[in-house]
């Protein structure tokens, strides 16, 4: 298994393109052009990828005003590797299912609720695992999973989810609302 982990906050790419591939997954980061008025990246992502069971697990993280929201959701998942690596070796349905319960969970939990009061600043979240021939995204906000599929492109299918703006999790949080807001998909 491999894996990847970045905060803007590390490492904000402002005014660099950088590509980086791990097993079959590319990860790309642009921070912004300086000359635009960029001078910090917010953003993150976490990369699981088994190539042998064929399967990723990735989180692409779009914060804003801080890094913090970013990095405390990678930190949090971060924490239940363990955990998410023995539900991805369930078949998809179950694997899937209960991933996203797991998501769920967390985000509604008294620790990271806590967690989020003591940060400043939001951000959107998508979880996207694949597995074997299954696609499987958890959506908050307004990042976007496309899919390149030479099949589908020929119809013009590219983008699978939903945005939905003004969603967050972190100090402003949709799971501080008395129905939070997100979307699932397979």
């Amino acid at each position: 298994m491999k894996e990847y982990k970045w905060a803007g906050s590390e490492n904000s790419f402002v005014d660099e393109v950088h590509m980086k591939e791990i097993d079959r997954v590319v990860v790309g980061h642009f921070g912004g052009n300086s000359s635009a008025g960029q001078s910090k990246n917010e953003d993150g992502c976490l990369l699981w990828s088994n190539k042998e069971k064929d399967w990723e697990f990735a989180i692409l993280l779009d914060a804003h005003n801080t890094a913090q929201s970013a990095e405390l959701v990678i930190s949090e998942f971060y924490e239940r590797k363990q955990e998410i690596l023995n539900l991805l070796d369930l078949e998809c349905e179950p694997a899937f299912n209960q991933i996203n319960d797991l998501i769920l969970q967390t985000f509604k939990g008294e620790s990271f609720q806590e967690a989020c009061k003591t940060i400043k600043g939001e951000t959107a979240c998508l979880f996207v695992i694949r597995k074997e021939n299954f696609l499987s995204w958890f959506s908050i906000g307004d990042c976007i999973l496309n899919l390149y599929h030479p099949d589908l492109s020929k119809l013009g299918e590219y983008q699978q989810n939903h945005r939905s703006f003004f969603e967050w999790v972190g100090q402003e949080s949709t799971f501080n609302k008395s129905v939070p807001c997100y979307s699932t998909g397979i």
